[in-house]
């Protein structure tokens, strides 16, 4: 089954969103506020674009300043990322340093608590081999 468009009654519902558009935009004017919001809007547009006229290096200059602006912002965040990330790598190297301390510290613990036994047997050996004698 196959579908074809014409191009006829994709014109007509263009033809009736622009109609019905302009119909809605026209009975909107008849609300104060909304006439007076564009004719304020179309006011401040109209001195924006004389300025621009005007003054073009004013504009130019201004968003070239605001571009840089933002190009600076980016590479101090793109450099707080980089610090972050290598804090975090030293942090991670650091702990597993710290981990391999511990269980190093751990072992010679038990070894110096084995030695500690051993040394009170001898005692405890040698006191009750002068107690029998």
């Amino acid at each position: 089954m196959s579908q074809t468009y014409s191009g006829g009654s994709q014109n007509k519902l263009f033809k009736a969103v622009l109609i019905g558009g302009l119909a809605g935009a026209l009975i909107s004017l008849f609300d104060r506020g909304t006439r007076e919001s564009i004719q304020n809007g179309s006011k401040k547009a109209g001195s924006i674009l004389r300025d621009v006229k005007n003054n073009p290096s004013y504009y130019t200059d201004k968003w070239k300043q605001t571009v840089d602006d933002a190009s600076g912002l980016m590479k101090e965040v793109q450099d707080d990322i980089s610090t972050l990330s290598q804090k975090f790598n030293g942090l991670k190297e650091s702990s597993v340093e710290a981990f391999n301390l511990v269980k190093e510290t751990q072992d010679d613990l038990k070894e110096i608590g084995s030695r500690v036994v051993e040394a009170g047997e001898e005692l405890t050996g040698n006191t009750n081999d002068k107690l029998t004698h």
